[in-house]
């Protein structure tokens, strides 16, 4: 039998899971990120590989792939951690670093929202179509996949978290994200305390000003995704990340007021394309191993549970 290693680096957590090449997780571990030390944070990643294992009675030659996923920039060619905003590396050869370790291994490096966009992807049974995948949590961004191809651009597509909202040069991060509302809701309330997570509970139980703060960014993200729709059309919109993870009624809101901008004959009904994340907070880990593998037997078959990974928003 062989085995993969996916894993899911961010600056809250770190996420690896073993899993067998015929679709099975047979393990995860999820560990507290590093973000002062670059070595400290390799060797938390390798020590968590290591564990799992060790666990499961491996040798590391028994491990034919490693599949990583980073926030920020990554050279894919070269396997290297370009820039991370929140994590300590700065062109961080980390393919290089494990190739050393894992000598058998065949070791692939990628965004992490590509890799989410790729399990979302690969669990529709999508290969020919067309989807865009849409994170929100302390950040906003988007990967495009078109005939089975990540859409890269020049190597920046899909940071919408930078597009233009209003008169004001306000950009969609700083108007929707998961810190920005919570820093409205601050104001709004005049509680420094106030977190997102109260913002929601308020905006559940139909308070005023939670209601706009949530209203605003409904419609910012429905003109996104109305963009969106125009410029690719894709058989799926998939919003996702912690926000929306944990929100599901977000993702309704979202639905509801593009069906108002989507009237024209020629596009209405299409806000029926926007679907909640399948794979949820372990989209990450399942498109790293979908980088090596086609299929995924169903957790239940599996006998363990999909173990997700969300952020507390």
């Amino acid at each position: 039998m062989e085995y993969i290693l996916a894993a899911d680096i961010g600056g809250t957590k770190l996420a690896v899971a073993l899993f067998s090449m015929d679709g099975v997780m047979v393990s995860s571990t999820v560990k507290k990120s590093e973000t002062e030390d670059g070595e400290l944070l390799y060797r938390l990643f390798t020590n968590a590989c290591d564990e799992l294992c060790t666990e499961a009675g491996l040798e590391r030659t028994a491990i034919k792939g490693i599949s990583i996923g980073l926030p920020g920039i990554v050279d894919v060619d070269k396997g290297v951690a370009v820039f991370q905003n929140n994590l300590p590396w700065r062109d961080f050869p980390i393919k290089e670093r494990l190739s050393e370790l894992y000598s058998s291994a065949d070791i692939k490096v990628d965004n992490d929202v590509y890799m989410a966009a790729w399990g979302e992807y690969k669990q529709r049974d999508f290969a020919e179509e067309s989807l865009v995948y849409i994170t929100l949590s302390t950040g906003i961004s988007c990967c495009s996949i078109i005939g089975g191809q990540f859409v890269r651009g020049a190597g920046m597509a899909g940071e919408i978290g930078f597009g233009i909202v209003d008169d004001r040069m306000s950009s969609l991060e700083t108007q929707v994200s998961g810190p920005a509302m919570q820093m409205k809701a601050k104001a709004a309330y005049a509680n420094p305390e106030m977190s997102l997570h109260d913002v929601m509970d308020r905006y559940y139980a139909n308070d005023d000003q939670a209601v706009f703060i949530l209203s605003e960014a409904v419609r910012a993200l429905a003109r996104e995704v109305h963009h969106t729709l125009l410029l690719l059309d894709p058989h799926a919109i998939v919003l996702g990340g912690g926000v929306f993870n944990n929100h599901p009624r977000l993702v309704e809101a979202v639905k509801k007021e593009l069906a108002d901008y989507v009237q024209h004959p020629l596009f209405k009904g299409k806000e029926r394309r926007i679907e909640p994340s399948l794979l949820k907070g372990d989209a990450g880990l399942w498109g790293a191993f979908f980088r090596f593998g086609t299929t995924r037997k169903d957790p239940v078959e599996q006998g363990n549970p999909i173990y997700y990974l969300t952020n507390e928003v």
